[in-house]
């Protein structure tokens, strides 16, 4: 479920861009203003305003708010702006330009989202950037790294939940043969992991678990890797077995002691707060034993603060 309060009653794409307007007018921005109305209306609502906006006054709104607003706010309001498909569109581009540390992004959008979903993202990126999500992942990466994220971004899953026993049975030891035996080749592996229902691998997970007396994740080695592959597989496994937890972990590890990962944390609220993101509070409040609003309250500051705020759903 979304987290976003949208009014019962809001008004009118033209009196919204108006209210924008006059917010970016003066000695100064109004970020309050900008953010009662952006942060408070649904996909419809923002891409309508955008368009008013800029048949009224003859300029892009989302240029305009990021010459108005700076920092992790201005981050922030750039991608909600946009079209959700845009956004996550956006999001993986710039994670292909530096996939060993963003390869997260890729890894989230890839396994969070239905065929369906994962499908208009790659058209909306084909557009944007007049070539293939594949054709960027398979020229920055290579061997097995390549080769598991061709296989999650190229995929269309089956997205029901029939499971064949029988064959999670059979691919848990052919996991664990890949897994135990060190071996190098993981084309099976990449195969089961790229191609089978999230339902059909957690139930092969589970018969590993089972199996094995540890979960797959914890099996996997954890040796130095300098392709990086092995920590692209274990993100992309917890992403498929349990979304919520895994967004969990992120966004507790983006609000480390060490300082606040605003990419991290901006990045799960934005894609998820129109889509799934009560459900990622409530893993939140049950494994950390508080609520992720006082989380993010006591990690941020400011109108970045108040913007999370607004999408986690805490008032008008």
């Amino acid at each position: 479920m979304a987290t976003i309060v949208v009014p019962p009653v809001t008004p009118s794409p033209a009196e919204d861009a108006d209210a924008l307007l006059k917010a970016f007018q003066g000695w100064g921005t109004d970020e309050q203003a900008v953010i009662g109305v952006l942060a408070h209306r649904d996909a419809t609502q923002r891409k309508q305003i955008r368009l008013t906006y800029e048949e009224n006054y003859n300029e892009n709104l989302i240029q305009r708010l990021q010459s108005e607003l700076s920092g992790d706010l201005e981050r922030a309001m750039y991608h909600w702006v946009l079209d959700p498909v845009e956004r996550q569109a956006v999001m993986v581009n710039t994670a292909t330009k530096c996939i060993h540390e963003d390869y997260a992004v890729i890894v989230e959008i890839a396994c969070t989202n239905s065929s369906s979903e994962l499908l208009a993202v790659k058209r909306t990126y084909h557009v944007l950037y007049k070539c293939s999500l594949e054709e960027d992942v398979a020229a920055r990466t290579t061997g097995n790294l390549r080769s598991l994220l061709l296989a999650l971004v190229s995929t269309y899953r089956y997205d029901g939940d029939e499971v064949n026993d029988a064959l999670a049975k059979s691919e848990a030891k052919i996991l664990h043969e890949t897994v135990t035996n060190g071996d190098t080749d993981h084309g099976e592996l990449i195969r089961i992991v790229g191609t089978r229902s999230r339902a059909q691998l957690n139930a092969t997970f589970s018969w590993f678990r089972d199996e094995r007396g540890t979960s797959i994740t914890k099996a996997l080695q954890h040796g130095a890797d300098p392709t990086g592959y092995s920590h692209v597989l274990r993100t992309a496994l917890r992403c498929i077995s349990d979304a919520n937890k895994y967004f969990v972990k992120v966004l507790r590890n983006a609000m480390h002691k060490s300082g606040t990962n605003e990419d991290s944390l901006t990045r799960v609220i934005v894609l998820h707060a129109e889509k799934d993101l009560k459900g990622i509070k409530d893993a939140f409040q049950k494994r950390a034993s508080v609520a992720l609003e006082k989380a993010i309250g006591n990690d941020t500051s400011g109108d970045y603060k108040s913007f999370l705020m607004a999408l986690l759903g805490s008032g008008i």
